[in-house]
């Protein structure tokens, strides 16, 4: 059993072992667009979904209405 290690593979190996990473110089920019795109996508998500539960209380009410409670 034998394993082939590119030489890039070997740099990211040491990243993961905890090593020194290299210094993106947009990388703060970067991780803050990232981090707003997921507000963007929970913001999304929650809007779906608060509608989605405000149709199924519409259908309640309606039920209630004719059953009579």
């Amino acid at each position: 059993f034998s394993l082939v290690f590119s030489p890039g593979a070997t740099k990211d190996m040491g990243k993961m072992l905890g090593g020194d990473e290299e210094k993106d110089p947009d990388a703060a920019k970067k991780e803050e667009e990232r981090q707003e795109a997921l507000r963007q996508q929970e913001e999304e998500r929650k809007a779906k979904y608060a509608k989605m539960e405000a149709e199924r209380e519409v259908m309640r009410q309606g039920i209630r209405d004719k059953v009579g409670i």
